[in-house]
């Protein structure tokens, strides 16, 4: 009799045993379906809050610093333990035993991610924050599907003779107001399809534009605001078309006057960096008592543009407190105040999203070069 319950007690052993194995095989997939995305979210998050980050140190007059997120390792334990307890008791009757067996089981599962961060310091660093938005990097935005006359409040400096917002130009307003005509002229005729920007394979650093017109007051908007006439073309539907090259290299003896078969428009393109400093004039710092003492002063321009969309209305708003908002999009602490994006503001959203965007494109060609890397192990 003894014998038989051994052989019940190993065989639930057994039995016990191999539910933990086929416990901790089915563990792997579902494991992996959670965390990645959890690290998805989790790096998500953490870029969303590095870039607001350096948006208010710009407000404050701040170097800024990105450190990125180079590699993330995770390794999985698993451990199972199976075990089985008798008890025996003797009965004093018939010396029969009776026999209590009891099997446990046991499963075990441990996470160890490795984190890899890189500094953009360096050369790296001069390329991507300080060099000029290529011309085909602008191109790329343009093609993804964001409103051109936005990309040219946010990406250009200068087209032509007329000029951004610029808080050192007392006087820009006349300028920024042509700028701003220009800009919105621009993407109605991208809207309806009638302007079309590619590649210029024959010149370095060089967008090829192409203006469909839909009248000849159009046609001659555009050349007043840009100050220079450009060579029109009649269309098979008998509209006027121009084709010009935008230009990255300034020509010091520009297409005025007489000339009535100029091909090409300066433009010139900002920096991320300067790209940062413009989104972080709009910070809200109202309620900080040293605002004007560490902080670059926003001077609202003339009367006659500041009612109208442009970058002096604040492409991406950020407002402050002194708690934790409840409903943030994105929120970092820093000099103790909490700084953050609303979730119901969608242009704002926007804006973050394109300069979020265009970060990436900057780092797109860089050389691969040995940097220092700083690995942290995150503990369980």
């Amino acid at each position: 009799m003894m014998r038989e319950i051994m052989k019940a007690g190993k065989c639930r052993m057994l039995a016990a045993f191999f539910i933990v194995i086929l416990t901790g095989c089915s563990l792997g997939p579902q494991v992996m379906k959670g965390n990645r995305l959890d690290y998805n979210v989790s790096v998500q998050r953490s870029n969303n809050e590095e870039l607001l980050v350096n948006i208010v140190r710009a407000r404050y007059v701040e170097p800024l610093f990105f450190l990125q997120v180079g590699s993330i390792s995770s390794s999985f334990g698993y451990t199972s333990q199976v075990g089985l307890t008798g008890t025996v008791f003797e009965r004093a009757q018939n010396q029969s035993y009776l026999n209590f067996i009891t099997p446990s089981l046991g499963a075990g599962f441990s996470e160890n991610p490795t984190i890899t961060y890189s500094p953009l310091q360096g050369e790296k660093m001069v390329r991507q924050l300080q060099s000029e938005l290529h011309l085909d990097r602008f191109l790329t935005l343009v093609r993804t599907g964001y409103s051109l006359e936005a990309l040219i409040w946010l990406t250009v400096i200068q087209i032509g003779n007329i000029g951004n917002y610029g808080i050192n130009d007392e006087n820009s307003a006349e300028s920024y107001s042509k700028f701003l005509d220009l800009a919105q002229m621009m993407g109605k005729m991208h809207m309806r399809g009638d302007l079309e920007i590619k590649k210029n394979e024959g010149c370095s650093g060089c967008l090829t534009m192409q203006l469909r017109y839909l009248d000849k007051k159009e046609a001659d908007e555009m050349e007043n605001l840009l100050a220079f006439r450009m060579e029109r073309i009649s269309s098979q539907d008998d509209r006027l078309v121009s084709v010009v090259n935008l230009s990255s290299v300034r020509d010091f003896l520009p297409c005025e006057g007489e000339k009535t078969k100029c091909r090409s428009i300066f433009i010139k393109m900002k920096s991320y960096q300067q790209m940062i400093y413009d989104m972080g004039l709009h910070v809200d710092l109202s309620n900080d008592v040293q605002s004007d003492k560490v902080s670059i002063p926003f001077k609202t321009p003339a009367e006659k543009v500041a009612s109208r969309n442009g970058l002096h209305t604040g492409l991406v708003r950020i407002k402050s407190q002194l708690t934790q908002p409840a409903s943030a999009f994105v929120a970092v602490p820093y000099r103790n105040r909490w700084f953050y994006i609303d979730d119901q503001d969608v242009k704002s959203k926007i804006f973050f999203m394109v300069l979020s965007s265009i970060f990436s494109l900057q780092s797109g060609d860089l050389p691969t070069t040995a940097s220092p890397v700083l690995t942290l192990p995150v503990s369980r």
